[in-house]
Formats: C-alpha cells, sequence, structure tokens
C-alpha cells in the first residue's frame, strides 16, 4: 500500500485505485508546488525607512500615511513584495537604510552627495524649499541668501536643505538650530525661539494646521532650492531581482495614471 494510500485509509477516506491514486498524486504535487511557488513570490519583505514629513510620508494614530507612503504600497503591490515601513527621525532613517541591504529609504531627494549611496527609483515629486517666517514678522527681510545669516533658522538634522545651508557657511549652533523634524520647528517659529524654518510649502502648511493655526500666519520669506526632485532609494546591496521588480512596478504605476492620481490628491496639481 502506498503512503497516500495509507493516508487516505488513516483519514477514513475511501481508497482510490491504482490509477486514481497516481493522478492524485499528480494534482497533490502540482498543488503544493503551485502553493509553494505562489509563497516564496510574495514571502520578500524590505524594511522600508522614512520620517515625519507630510504630506508626503508621517505616521498618525499608528498608521503610516502620505503621498509617498500609498505610493509605495501601491508599487510594492505591484510587485508582489512586502514592504515594513518605519518612521524614524531623519538621521537615523537615513543611516539605517544605509547599513541595512534590501532597505528602502524616502522620501529622498536626489542630489550628487548621494548619488552613488543609493539605486534610485523615480522621480515621485518635484520639490521646493523655502525660508518661512510667521507672516507678522514684518521685520523679516531677505533680498538674498547671505542676508538670512542674521537670523535664527530652524532646519532639520542630516536634511539636504541643511547641508544645503551648511555649504554656504550657515552653521549649526550659530545660524542653524537643528532638530529631528518639522513639526518641532514650528512650534519654535511660533513661539519666537527661531526666526525662519526651512520647509517645503506642502509641509510648512501641514504643520501650522497641526499646531492649530491657519496658513496665512506663516510666509514665504525666500525660496531656498529648487533643483532636485524627490525619489525612493534603495540600498545598493539589494537583491537586484527585488530591485528591478520595484523599478518595472513604479514605471507601470506612473503610465496607468495612479502617480499623477495620488499627487493631486495629497500635494495638488504639479507643474509639468
Amino acid at each position: 500500500m502506498s503512503a497516500i494510500q495509507i493516508w487516505l485509509k488513516i483519514k477514513g477516506v475511501m481508497i482510490p485505485k491504482k490509477g486514481q491514486v497516481r493522478r492524485l498524486g499528480f494534482y497533490l504535487s502540482r498543488s503544493l508546488f503551485v502553493f509553494f511557488l505562489s509563497h516564496s513570490i510574495y514571502a520578500v519583505e524590505i524594511p522600508a525607512f522614512t520620517e515625519n514629513l507630510p504630506p508626503l510620508n508621517y505616521e498618525e494614530n499608528g498608521i503610516n500615511q502620505g503621498y509617498s507612503v500609498e505610493l509605495l504600497q501601491a508599487i510594492a503591490q505591484e510587485a508582489g513584495i512586502k514592504v515594513n515601513i518605519q518612521v524614524m527621525p531623519w538621521a537615523r532613517s537615513y543611516q539605517t537604510a544605509l547599513e541595512t541591504p534590501n532597505a528602502l529609504l524616502f522620501t529622498l531627494v536626489r542630489n550628487a552627495e548621494r548619488e552613488n549611496q543609493f539605486l534610485w527609483i523615480g522621480p515621485i515629486a518635484k520639490r521646493k524649499v523655502y525660508l518661512f517666517k510667521l507672516s507678522q514678522r514684518s521685520d523679516i527681510v531677505i533680498s538674498d541668501l547671505a542676508s538670512a545669516k542674521k537670523y535664527r533658522i530652524g532646519a532639520v538634522r542630516e536634511s539636504a536643505s541643511t547641508k544645503l545651508l551648511m555649504a554656504q557657511d550657515f552653521q549649526i549652533g550659530r545660524e542653524l538650530d537643528v532638530t529631528k523634524d518639522d513639526f518641532i520647528n514650528m512650534k519654535k517659529l511660533i513661539v519666537g525661539r527661531i526666526d525662519l524654518m526651512v520647509s517645503l510649502d506642502w509641509a510648512a502648511n501641514f504643520a501650522i494646521k497641526k499646531e492649530g493655526g491657519t496658513t496665512d500666519q506663516i510666509s514665504r520669506a525666500f525660496l531656498l532650492d529648487q533643483s532636485h526632485e524627490y525619489y525612493f532609494g534603495v540600498n545598493k546591496n539589494t537583491d537586484p531581482e527585488v530591485y528591478e521588480k520595484l523599478a518595472k512596478a513604479f514605471d507601470k504605476v506612473k503610465k496607468n495614471g495612479l502617480l499623477k492620481r495620488l499627487q493631486i490628491q495629497h500635494l495638488g496639481p504639479q507643474d509639468n
């Protein structure tokens, strides 16, 4: 008696004839093969590190939200890959992503310094960074970047815009007051502990609303940078097949219009 017949007998199932057993064994084997194949495809899970930078990416009430979060989830689903999104201070997210194979970092400015540190997927959004002030601060007038040096500026530690300012001889502890995110900088701006804060226009508007204020309470004092775009950054030691699947899934999401729909939903109409 074969192993299949013994198993069927134990289970109280009527034992089929010899030919039927062979067919049953074939179908069972094929079913098990398909089961394990499908589960091996979807068993791939990668960590994705990010920060609180609404409306791009943020955590609220224990739920990961924002434009980049929804876009990444859509791409991962299309690629058949699971993502484990972890929201941390930017400096920690950045360093962890650099040190973790198969990890992804977002939302990331692609610039010369970072070009060889990551594999890139995108671009996913345009980027304009401003120095913001309280609208009531008519005493703050900035004609060029050098004239901003006489003010105390809130910035996010290890961000691209902070490094841009440092490259222009703005120093931490002198002109720059660095914190972990825009929320803290907005609190400081409101109470007068800083004169200016570096932020995206979307992020500044979100932060002032979170503090119970309105967008007319803050004003753009100076356009700091619009020379770069946002991307997903993938650790360079990532399995090439995983990266290729994600990149192809991004292309598909872009072509089918979901990318544009998510942009409009979260960020408003984008300049071409």
